[in-house]
């Protein structure tokens, strides 16, 4: 089988940014839908929370929306009828779901060796997610990535996004330039967040978020699979 074409990687209309190929000191990683194959599970668990209490249930594409978002934000754009009193309510019970789905989620094909591929060429590796501290440390965990991220930061931690608050926290523990700084992920949010924050972006597009959806926030580039993003991090990132 022939090696993934970098080439085919949509570059998004940013000036400057064609030629030569731009080298990242560091990747900051999202991590439902980019790093871990989680999308179908973490809908699966909003919509079944939304039967469980008899709210309205929202298509699959809105629940995929709003991935990316703290669960807080979350519930605000996909219930928005639900009341302050059901919100505890209505996060146990997606959480019930989601942890029954847990064992499913697994890294997609590659990304474990990409990651440690990258830690050991010297890149500085991050996690930026709408996940709290503890789902991204149990996770982590479970998947034995420990020692390959210098930094992370969750939903908890900082103002959620697109807020560019969690990278900026990064680039300061990190002491990186936002220039040497590659943001990968699989929403609108986690584009405009980079572009918040002067770093640089990669799109993918086999996550929560559709090809036209991610084009309309112009990432600086947008890779359609997996094999794709990895080849253009792997011949940019280090």
């Amino acid at each position: 089988m022939n090696a993934p074409d970098p080439t085919a990687i949509h570059p998004a209309p940013v000036p400057g940014l064609d030629a030569p190929v731009k080298r990242y000191r560091a990747v900051i990683f999202d991590w439902d839908g980019t790093l871990l194959d989680s999308t179908y599970h973490i809908v699966e668990a909003l919509l079944g929370a939304c039967r469980d209490l008899e709210l309205r249930v929202p298509s699959r594409e809105e629940a995929g929306w709003v991935i990316g978002l703290s669960l807080q934000a979350a519930l605000y754009r996909l219930v928005p009828e639900l009341g302050a009193d059901r919100a505890d309510a209505f996060v146990d019970r997606y959480r019930a779901h989601f942890m029954a789905l847990q064992h499913e989620m697994h890294l997609f094909e590659g990304q474990a060796g990409l990651l440690r591929d990258l830690h050991a060429g010297g890149a500085v590796l991050g996690v930026a997610t709408g996940k709290s501290r503890r789902g991204l440390d149990a996770s982590i965990e479970r998947l034995d990535l420990r020692g390959l991220f210098r930094a992370t930061r969750t939903a908890d931690e900082a103002r959620g996004k697109p807020d560019p608050d969690m990278l900026l926290q990064l680039l300061a523990e990190l002491d990186l330039d936002p220039e040497s700084v590659l943001m990968v992920g699989d929403t609108t949010h986690d584009v405009l967040m980079a572009r918040a924050a002067g770093v640089d972006s990669l799109a993918v597009a086999y996550g929560a978020h559709a090809p036209s959806l991610l084009e309309s926030a112009r990432p600086t580039a947008l890779a359609a699979t997996v094999p794709d993003m990895q080849a253009w991090i792997r011949a940019r990132a280090g």
